[in-house]
């Protein structure tokens, strides 16, 4: 514990444990994962197993549902399920077929990823530590998870709603008031510009170019807490670049390849490898197959969703979470229950000192299991030992397609739900609201880096640590 300087959390979008690990299950590696013999039954009761034929991008369109009435039908194969019912797991495939309307295509949700096409989260889950039990905060979309991982509420919300954070403290501020620090890195949008006290010091809390983070890890110049957000939407012209999240359709290579980055950066200064500790996860499931059970859970507030009803007592849908430390030892496996809180959790116990437990955000992350345990090892292991470099070329040798072709096909397309979302956020903060419907990736791309100019003045230049 007391080598850790920096907690360091990437978190990526809508995947499942099964679909992104799961057939990393072996006599030789003994995760919670598959063998072939899970299954859903598809609207004509025909049984549907799950497969290991995943491709990076094209089996999700349309985009598989995953509001919180689809996670119900999802977790317990009926969206309204009995008092009590125990979760079945068996409404995934039948799920995604009212969305898409086609027997064929329901069985997507089956589609799992071989390990070999993903080597570095498949690399690092084996070098470092998979956790087997990470569900997500709340069984619903985005926005309310991606509020549990900032402030350990939805503050009542299980939808896409945008404006509601504004009621809830932060683990950046809670950091701040104890003298330590804390950063959200993004490139075009992040749901934490809707948290009030976050944007009333902006500078304290934002830094709104990616770029800085590799900067900072190889300068060790990190804060102590770090939040790392994808890019959501792609960009056309002289630089294209492509969304990195992995949101379905999105191309699951390239958030691959933002995993590589994020790591390398981190080893490639000898005391930032060996001071920091890296959460890679994934916000929620996405509608894609997990079998595992979510279990009970801790609410935050005296807050409830009244339409749909939920009170906040148990956890979502189980994602890949893959801890990064020199002093973990490789393939650790870890079944402890944790959820996004468990960061802030163990944010809080890394950092706040003998005081940890008495200052939380809510009765969630109080609960929170942490998971520092893993670091297990007496020396930090060497920065160069873990090396995915040849399989990862390989993948991306495997595209046809060029980076700047497939990053102009997202640009030209109309924004999803979610991204329509995500772009309400940044008007939002720039108090300039309107309609987005009509908009594509590459405009939405355009108006957010317009937007965080407005809404982030120049900083000043940061000290070490800051």
């Amino acid at each position: 514990m007391a080598d850790i300087k920096h907690l360091v959390v990437l978190m990526l979008e809508n995947r499942s444990f099964d679909h992104m690990l799961g057939w990393l299950q072996s006599p030789a590696y003994q995760i919670d994962g598959l063998d072939g013999t899970q299954f859903n039954l598809d609207s004509t009761g025909a049984k549907v197993f799950a497969t290991r034929d995943a491709e990076y991008s094209g089996d999700y369109d349309p985009d598989v549902a995953h509001d919180f009435p689809d996670v119900t039908q999802q977790i317990f194969g009926t969206a309204s399920p009995a008092v009590g019912q125990a979760p079945t797991m068996s409404g995934f495939v039948t799920d995604y077929g009212q969305v898409s309307g086609s027997v064929a295509d329901s069985h997507h949700v089956m589609k799992c990823f071989d390990p070999a096409k993903l080597p570095v989260i498949t690399t690092l889950a084996q070098q470092f530590a998979v956790c087997n039990r990470w569900f997500a905060s709340v069984p619903g979309p985005t926005l309310p998870n991606r509020a549990y991982a900032h402030a350990a509420t939805s503050v009542g919300h299980v939808d896409m709603t945008i404006n509601w954070w504004k009621e809830s403290k932060t683990i950046y501020e809670l950091l701040v008031a104890n003298d330590r620090t804390a950063k959200i890195y993004y490139s075009d949008s992040t749901i934490a510009l809707t948290f009030g006290g976050l944007m009333d010091n902006q500078d304290e809390y934002f830094v709104p170019d990616f770029s800085a983070f590799f900067d900072d890890c190889k300068n060790n110049n990190l804060p102590d807490y770090c939040f790392l957000e994808p890019r959501y939407n792609a960009s056309d012209g002289d630089d294209p670049e492509a969304a990195s999240d992995q949101h379905p359709d999105h191309d699951v290579s390239e958030g691959e390849q933002l995993i590589r980055d994020v790591f390398n950066a981190i080893r490639s200064n000898q005391q930032t490898w060996e001071s920091t500790l890296l959460v890679i996860v994934y916000d929620e499931h996405g509608g894609l197959f997990d079998h595992v059970a979510p279990p009970a859970a801790a609410p935050p507030d005296k807050l409830q969703s009244q339409e749909p009803f939920f009170a906040f007592d148990r956890l979502g849908v189980r994602v890949p979470a893959v801890l990064v430390s020199p002093f973990i030892p490789a393939g650790t496996v870890i079944n402890t229950v944790f959820d996004h809180t468990s960061f802030i959790a163990t944010a809080r116990k890394l950092f706040l000192g003998a005081g940890w437990q008495s200052q939380f955000l809510t009765a969630r992350d109080q609960a929170a299991n942490t998971f520092e345990g893993a670091l297990t090892l007496p020396a930090p292991r060497a920065a160069g030992e873990v090396n995915f470099s040849a399989k990862h070329q390989a993948v991306l040798a495997s595209h046809t397609v060029s980076l700047a072709a497939r990053a102009a096909d997202q640009a030209s397309r109309p924004l999803t739900q979610h991204q329509q979302s995500l772009m309400q956020v940044m008007l939002s903060a720039a108090a300039a609201p309107r309609n987005v419907s009509a908009m594509t990736q590459s405009q939405a791309s355009a108006m957010q880096a317009q937007i965080r100019k407005v809404v982030h003045p120049a900083p000043a230049v940061r000290k070490a640590g800051q």
